[in-house]
């Protein structure tokens, strides 16, 4: 599996959610710092991009394991490790 690729595009991902959380930002920041509940909601919509970031550093930072993983013991058990923790997830959830 080729990690370098689908980190690349994870970190895409991430850059241009950034980006876009800024322009909400600057467009909705003016208009919170007068009014409470636009506050409100912006502090919300500051939640929700927080989450989805996180959810991509997550993913970021299994893709970087896995290719270390992959580079240190090879691609076999890199693969019955991410099996592993798929099984895992399958079980938490």
């Amino acid at each position: 599996m080729n990690y370098e690729e689908e980190m690349v595009l994870v970190r895409k991902e991430m850059k241009a959610l950034m980006i876009e959380f800024n322009q909400i930002v600057k467009f909705k920041s003016l208009r919170a710092s007068r009014d409470s509940s636009a506050r409100d909601e912006l502090f919300i919509t500051a939640n929700k991009f927080a989450k989805k970031y996180h959810e991509l550093q997550s993913k970021y930072m299994d893709l970087l394991f896995l290719s270390d993983l992959e580079e240190t013991l090879g691609e076999e058990k890199a693969s019955l490790f991410l099996k592993f923790k798929m099984s895992r997830n399958a079980k938490n959830n």
